[in-house]
C-alpha cells in the first residue's frame, strides 16, 4: 500500500465520518466521540492521521475488542490466544479440587459442570 493509498482511504474515512456526524445529530443520537476507538489494521510502523468524528479525533489504538475477540493493529490474534488461553487455565485451576482424582462426584455431575464453566469460554 503507498502513501496515496492511505491517504485516499483517510479522505474517504473523513467524509463517511462527517455524514454519519450529520445523520446522528439529524435522528437526535448522541455519540460519545471520546470513547470511540479506531484501528488502522496494517503491517506498517506508521499510521495516518486519525480519523475525525464532531472535529475530534478518534485516536489510533493498537488493539481494540470487538464482539469478544481482541484484535489487535496486525491482525495476529497473540493478545486474543492469550486472554483465552488465561481464562481456561484459571477454570481448570478451580475445577481441579472438585472434579480431581479423588473426587466423589459422579460423572453426570461433573460433566454438567465442565460444560457450565468451559462452555462459555
Amino acid at each position: 500500500m503507498s502513501t496515496g493509498v492511505s491517504d485516499h482511504v483517510m479522505t474517504f474515512l473523513n467524509d463517511y465520518l462527517g455524514h454519519l456526524g450529520r445523520w446522528l445529530i439529524r435522528w437526535k443520537v448522541q455519540v460519545n466521540s471520546d470513547k470511540c476507538q479506531s484501528v488502522y489494521f496494517t503491517w506498517r510502523r506508521s499510521t495516518p492521521n486519525p480519523p475525525k468524528l464532531y472535529r475530534r479525533s478518534i485516536p489510533w489504538k493498537d488493539e481494540t475488542k470487538y464482539l469478544g475477540v481482541t484484535l489487535d493493529k496486525r491482525l495476529t490474534y497473540k493478545t486474543h490466544v492469550a486472554e483465552v488461553k488465561n481464562k481456561v487455565t484459571a477454570v481448570n485451576k478451580k475445577l481441579y479440587y472438585v472434579m480431581g482424582k479423588n473426587s466423589k462426584l459422579s460423572l453426570k455431575n461433573k460433566l454438567l459442570l465442565y460444560k457450565t464453566l468451559c462452555g462459555p469460554l
